[in-house]
């Protein structure tokens, strides 16, 4: 048998990982919209988990790329209100919160996995990128521009980098982690504007085709 599936459909299904070093819900952001995700190959319970990419030094480096965070995950807010509780800004909003675990004991010990959608393919406007920099400054040469491919940066955002060097340790938060091509340029960014969203002063998004 061999069945066609609706990607978007399927996603629903998808969470982001629970995480066992985050033991407080203060609102703080465990993986960014535009991340770039893998399939976790250790879930235990045959669910599609799905984690995002970190430094060259936590070796996901061998992980293949599933696909694009559409949310932010955040924690909830169980060290101030009760578990489950949000706040009137959370409501409408395209964020999935993930609330505590516990420990044996009853003590909170980190997040458990929540639900999280998860992009292939299209064309996407997207700010959670990063080019060759130093001190947030783009050179004229290393901005973004059409055409050019897009790899997982070596950092703890999982962004999406158009620099070519494979990282060798975690000195340059801005060389790919991976070979992979994940996504290419369709509409582009000046140095000026990219040394800006690095920066996180103006966030100027460019536009990219998905390609896992």
């Amino acid at each position: 048998m061999f069945i066609p599936r609706q990607p978007v459909l399927e996603n629903q299904f998808c969470k982001f990982a629970s995480q066992t070093n985050t033991t407080t819900g203060i609102g703080a952001s465990l993986c960014e919209a535009g991340a770039v995700l893998y399939l976790d190959s250790s879930a235990t319970n045959q669910e599609a988990i799905v984690k995002r990419y970190s430094t060259y030094a936590a070796g996901d480096s061998s992980n293949a790329p599933f696909g694009f965070a559409e949310q932010r995950v955040k924690t909830g807010y169980h060290s101030v209100m009760p578990t489950g509780a949000v706040l009137p800004g959370d409501l409408g909003s395209s964020d999935a919160i993930a609330q505590p675990s516990y420990d044996s004991s009853g003590d909170i010990n980190g997040t458990n996995a929540v639900p999280l959608g998860v992009a292939h393919m299209g064309i996407w406007e997207t700010t959670h990128y990063v080019c060759e920099h130093t001190e947030n400054t783009v050179t004229d040469g290393n901005h973004m521009k059409p055409g050019q491919s897009l790899h997982i940066a070596c950092n703890n955002g999982s962004k999406v980098t158009n620099n070519t060097d494979t990282a060798t340790d975690d000195t340059l938060d801005y060389e790919r982690l991976t070979i992979d091509v994940v996504a290419k340029v369709v509409t582009g960014a000046s140095a000026g504007q990219c040394s800006a969203n690095i920066a996180n002063s103006t966030l100027y998004p460019i536009r990219i085709k998905l390609l896992v």
